[in-house]
């Protein structure tokens, strides 16, 4: 079940407000446990759930890489057969890298950034990626981060 924009634009904003809530929530339990888990915690099951708690009743494939192509504009993301594996290397780049960087936004930025560039779900793209940047920062903020010596 899903309702369209077009079709009930009012119903439509109301549901994006909500499911921007239920999101919000969330996240909040999902930079809970990485706060006691570390970077680790940060995985392709939890962007699932915050993309689909971003487009539900409004995308019918919500937390699901997509499976066919897509267009953002005047930018063609990769194929979606690419996108298990760039995701895969997405979140090994974020867990390699989480204790050498320079600065802990290098990171969040990188995957706002990243998870924009493979548009890996259907719709809520946007959404999912500010949410991953969040959750990196607030990590970071509460000394997940260890910064060099």
């Amino acid at each position: 079940m899903s309702v369209r924009e077009k079709d009930n634009p009012a119903l439509f904003r109301r549901i994006q407000e909500q499911n921007l809530l239920r999101q919000y929530d969330l996240l909040s339990n999902c930079i809970e446990i990485g706060m006691e888990k570390g970077i680790e915690a940060f995985d392709k099951y939890t962007l699932w759930a915050l993309n689909y708690a971003a487009v539900a009743n409004i995308a019918q494939f919500g937390g699901r890489y997509r499976k066919e192509p897509i267009y953002v504009g005047k930018h063609t993301p990769p194929r979606f057969e690419d996108v298990p594996d760039l995701m895969d290397r997405f979140f090994s780049l974020i867990h390699e890298n989480w204790t050498i960087v320079d600065h802990p936004t290098e990171l969040a930025a990188y995957a706002l950034w990243r998870l924009n560039w493979i548009h890996p779900f259907v719709e809520g793209n946007g959404r999912t990626a500010r949410a991953a940047c969040y959750y990196l920062i607030c990590l970071s903020r509460a000394g997940c981060f260890r910064e060099k010596k």
